[in-house]
């Protein structure tokens, strides 16, 4: 990833992914993030007898979701990376299986993230009726010639939002994180302060510094 630094920018897979500046420094901010995860757990879960081998497989999993989520381009692979985000953390947070708070967290994790994720794909669903197209790019093309006051694209664009919002926990959709937070394993919500806030928020900006052109 520096050693792309100073290259310009690349689009990839088809139109599917960008290597730009932006990206590579989200990208490096995350593997610092989860490097650092990883070191403090060493100690973590052999205290708290968690030392089993998936539970660093899921971390790296889950960061290779948020390094995908960043570089997105399209609609839909920004929406399988935010499930390989997603689901490998679900599984980390009831990962003591023996705490009744932790299994609790997880299902709650669950239910409502996946309720957040239908939410993103049914916005999402309802952009593609109105442009035709699942590229971002294309997307901002598009709209800049379309009406802005088109109710269908005002409200996909509002869901796609919603989902975004939830993933970052902002008011207010941000009822679930005190409850998955503490249920969590400390090393996990570390993760999830850190790497996942950082990898939805930046997705955010890149999706809708794209669509900017709707509000011109």
């Amino acid at each position: 990833v520096c050693q792309q630094w100073s290259e310009p920018s690349h689009i990839l897979f088809n139109n599917m992914m960008a290597a730009d500046d932006f990206a590579n420094l989200v990208h490096i901010v995350l593997m610092l993030a989860t490097g650092a995860v990883l070191l403090v757990s060493v100690p973590y879960v052999k205290r708290e007898n968690l030392n089993f081998g998936e539970y660093d497989a899921l971390i790296l999993f889950s960061c290779f979701g948020m390094m995908a989520l960043v570089s997105a381009l399209d609609l839909i692979v920004l929406f399988v990376a935010l499930e390989i985000m997603s689901i490998a953390v679900y599984v980390l947070v009831g990962f003591r299986r023996t705490d009744q708070s932790s299994n609790e967290a997880a299902l709650k994790y669950f239910v409502l993230g996946s309720a957040a994720s239908a939410i993103m794909l049914f916005g999402t669903a309802f952009l593609y009726g109105v442009t035709g197209s699942l590229n971002i790019s294309a997307i901002g093309e598009i709209l800049a010639q379309a009406p802005a006051h088109n109710p269908l694209l005002i409200f996909s664009i509002i869901l796609i939002v919603v989902g975004f919002l939830f993933k970052v926990a902002v008011v207010p959709f941000h009822m679930w994180m005190p409850d998955v937070y503490e249920g969590a394993p400390t090393t996990v919500t570390a993760f999830m302060t850190t790497g996942v806030k950082l990898a939805a928020f930046a997705a955010f900006v890149r999706v809708f510094e794209k669509l900017s052109v709707v509000s011109s």
